[in-house]
């Protein structure tokens, strides 16, 4: 791809906009940024700017003259205001398209509903475990377009969410995993069939010589993918694989090749991995397909503590566990992590609507739950759903929902906070709620 001297529009002044723009103008090309927001809404944002970044504010139209445009992540593809550009012919691509065409090392790239982040930073961790030299980032935090400039590397392993692949063109991962796929982004994706095929742009560009790493135990990952070229590996947290990793009782087996062996026994894993059975399962099957020992493989999982807002314990107190999973931001999420803990529950919920579907949650919290504080704008959606079928009531805070779910709870429950929506009613964002419910439990 030329950069040199070529014009380039970057739409967006987030994390993974302003690292596009200063890769392309560090390399000689004409950019300019632009930004919906006013400069004074931005404070020191600006400065991090490449010198040669034209920025333009208050508006998202991107200038006439552009020869490709490059999207943030919270720039729709469809938008109407790239309607002009998409007439034009002019190639509009994401970061991540953007920086495969740079990427000197192979990638292994992460999707899915729920547990990205989890399972990325474990495949980095074995990884690393194995000796080899692989950054991770993506929609993990860490643009990918950042990544590409590093020293030398053997692997890139990159979080992909489905904002990243709705502008991908040859975006073309050597192992591409796909954990689940339950209904999120409804808000812009606007269909679950729509929401699906996004999932499976993933691997639209591997050929027979790739991997694809899938979740046996779902039947919308597999709908995603039908058709498509690369090799397929499974796990599975139910039943036997023909090639790949699974759960079989007290141990973690793989199969290839005809070879079934012991990778290392369940309780091995430190207590917080093994909620998270799904995603060490699925970066233990792409470790293998990276060519990873089982030895560094085992090793990494069984090190492995888990991540802050994700099934993240917090505290212990009179016989009652609190357990921060504030990044549970979907129904599926929260189906989820309730499925993992195997106690009685008091669950914290609600926030902002993504256009979710509750209704599925109404038989697994009648089921799992002891009872349930509703928090955020969603409490009354929740409440229709529920319609009195078990013990409920509602907190105005999350201070107050604290205080209520520690008063229900009896030695040997877990208060849970996993809200199955977004979080920006009444936090900045998911860290943010997050880190307030663990300051509140240690304030108990």
């Amino acid at each position: 791809m030329e950069i040199a001297n070529r014009i380039f529009s970057v739409i967006g002044m987030g994390r993974s906009g302003i690292a596009a723009a200063n890769f392309l103008a560090s390399r000689s090309g004409r950019v300019t940024l632009v930004e919906s927001r006013r400069e004074d809404e931005l404070g020191e944002t600006a400065k991090s700017l490449h010198p040669n970044v034209q920025v333009n504010y208050g508006t998202s139209t991107p200038p006439a003259d552009a020869e490709c445009i490059v999207l943030s992540p919270g720039v729709d593809a469809d938008a109407e205001f790239l309607a002009p550009a998409r007439t034009r012919g002019i190639e509009i691509i994401s970061e991540i398209e953007l920086a495969s065409r740079f990427a000197p090392a192979p990638i292994i790239a992460i999707t899915g509903t729920n547990g990205k982040t989890t399972c990325t930073t474990l495949m980095g961790n074995i990884l690393k475990e194995w000796g080899k030299k692989a950054p991770t980032g993506g929609n993990i935090g860490t643009p990918f377009i950042t990544l590409v400039d590093k020293a030398a590397r053997d692997f890139f392993v990159i979080e992909v969410s489905s904002f990243q692949l709705e502008a991908i063109h040859r975006f073309r991962p050597k192992i591409a995993v796909l954990l689940n796929i339950t209904p999120d982004h409804l808000d812009r994706h606007k269909t679950l069939a729509r929401y699906i095929e996004l999932k499976g742009r993933i691997a639209d560009n591997q050929t027979e010589d790739d991997v694809l790493v899938l979740n046996q135990d779902d039947a919308l990952v597999e709908r995603a993918v039908k058709g498509k070229r690369p090799r397929k590996i499974h796990f599975s947290q139910t039943s036997a694989v023909e090639e790949g990793v699974f759960l079989s009782g007290p141990v973690i087996l793989s199969r290839f090749g005809g070879n079934e062996e012991i990778l290392c026994r369940v309780d091995e894993l430190k207590e917080p991995t093994r909620w998270q059975m799904e995603n060490v399962l699925a970066a233990a099957a792409a470790a293998f397909a990276a060519g990873a020992p089982r030895g560094a493989i085992a090793d990494a999982l069984r090190d492995y503590s888990g991540m802050a807002h994700r099934l993240e314990w917090v505290r212990t107190l009179g016989g009652v566990d609190f357990i921060n999973d504030s990044k549970g931001t979907n129904v599926g999420a929260l189906s989820k992590s309730l499925t993992a803990i195997n106690r009685p529950v008091i669950l914290i919920a609600g926030g902002k609507d993504k256009a979710g579907d509750f209704e599925p949650l109404k038989e697994r919290l009648k089921s799992r739950l002891k009872h349930m504080v509703l928090i955020g704008e969603t409490r009354q959606k929740f409440r229709q759903i529920l319609n009195g079928t078990f013990s409920y009531e509602d907190a105005e805070t999350l201070r107050d929902a604290v205080t209520r779910a520690y008063e229900k709870a009896e030695p040997g429950d877990v208060v849970l906070l996993s809200p199955a929506c977004a979080s920006f009613d009444m936090f900045t964002d998911y860290e943010d709620r997050g880190n307030q419910f663990k300051t509140l439990v240690y304030e108990l």
